[in-house]
Formats: structure tokens, C-alpha cells, sequence
């Protein structure tokens, strides 16, 4: 009697320490354009700005590392259409050191004007 007890609750326990997953972010939120590929700890991103300068889509994501260590990152913008789907070639990886508690802002310009909406993919070592 007393090990079903204790197996009781220990499964109580477990069973508390069982957190559900974050809801996705709501579409066209600024959660919504990042995609983490992989862990993204310590990587804070906060103002995203979007204008069209001359026909093109421009676009300026603001990132903070928030550890007093440097932290290195990979990054690449996908451009969409009306639809959702891309309208050019993936984009090279492009690398970013954030320093301790540094705050930056990465800036892009969508290489076609069909591009109306856009995706960033983050990945860390």
C-alpha cells in the first residue's frame, strides 16, 4: 500500500512540473515574422519597422542579447508574396555577434518589389 502511495505521488509531482507549449504567435503579429531554428535563449527581439522606400519592401528588426556574454548568432530574411510564398531565392546565412547586453538593428531591403511581407529565420550555435 505504501509503494502505490508513494507512486501516486511522484506522478502528481511529474505531472505538475509539465508545462504546455507557448500558443503560436496571432498572424501578422511581430512574433509571427521570426522563426527560431533551434533555441533562441537569450536573444530578445524587440521594434520591427516596415515601409516600402521606392517600390521595395525595407525592413529594420531590432535584436538585444540579454547575458553579459557575447552571443553569436546566423540570420536570413525569406521574402513573401500576396500568398505567402516566397517570391525569391533563400538568402545566404548571414552572421551577427550580439556583445553583452548589446542591442542592434538588422535592415534589409527585399530584392524584388513583388515582396509584400517577410520572414525572419534565426539560428544559434
Amino acid at each position: 500500500m505504501r509503494s502505490k502511495l508513494t507512486v501516486a505521488v511522484a506522478l502528481a509531482l511529474l505531472a505538475g512540473c509539465v508545462t504546455p507549449p507557448p500558443p503560436p504567435p496571432a498572424p501578422g503579429s511581430a512574433a509571427s515574422k521570426i522563426v527560431a531554428m533551434g533555441e533562441m535563449e537569450n536573444i530578445e527581439v524587440g521594434a520591427i519597422r516596415v515601409a516600402r522606400e521606392n517600390g521595395f519592401l525595407t525592413v529594420k528588426v531590432q535584436l538585444s542579447n540579454t547575458r553579459t556574454k557575447n552571443k553569436m548568432m546566423y540570420y536570413r530574411f525569406a521574402w513573401l508574396g500576396n500568398d505567402g510564398f516566397p517570391v525569391s531565392d533563400d538568402e545566404v546565412w548571414k552572421t551577427l555577434n550580439l556583445y553583452g547586453a548589446q542591442s542592434t538593428f538588422l535592415q534589409a531591403i527585399a530584392p524584388t518589389p513583388k515582396a509584400t511581407d517577410f520572414r525572419l529565420e534565426v539560428k544559434t550555435p
